[in-house]
């Protein structure tokens, strides 16, 4: 039994071939893939920095077994207003001393005077050995 099967032609089945890309196309398609993973890349950057607030340990004096101090920096929008547990740890990381401070709004022009530094002077219980801030949330 002999069964021929019809065969059109590739072209007929599958369409013509594509061209591919001329050099001067695909030049364009890279830049433009270029130009938009950097405005990605500049949108999350600005925006990660707008609207967040961060703090970090600058240093402490310890100035004797009931008193020490805690400097510090916190960034935020000039508008916001922030608290933050400042805290002194004696060896055994155990708190010896703590306060709640109220940052309220600041003025500033751009993005670099969103920091301040800040110095927070502590009653203690007895001599610590660090201090720190533990925590920053903002208030409603």
């Amino acid at each position: 039994m002999s069964h021929t099967p019809a065969s059109p032609s590739l072209a007929e089945r599958y369409g013509t071939a594509k061209r591919p890309l001329t050099a001067r196309t695909r030049t364009w398609l890279i830049l433009a893939a270029l130009a938009a993973a950097l405005a990605v890349a500049v949108y999350f950057t600005v925006g990660n920095t707008v609207g967040q607030m961060t703090s970090k340990d600058v240093g402490y004096i310890i100035h004797s077994d009931t008193e020490a101090s805690v400097d510090y920096e916190v960034t935020k929008d000039f508008d916001a207003t922030v608290q933050c547990m400042v805290q002194v740890l004696d060896d055994t990381y155990a708190v010896v001393g703590a306060k709640t401070v109220t940052i309220g709004p600041h003025e500033g022009s751009d993005s670099s005077d969103r920091s301040q530094y800040l110095r927070t002077d502590l009653r203690t219980e007895h001599r610590g050995v660090t201090g720190i801030v533990d925590s920053c949330w903002e208030l409603d």
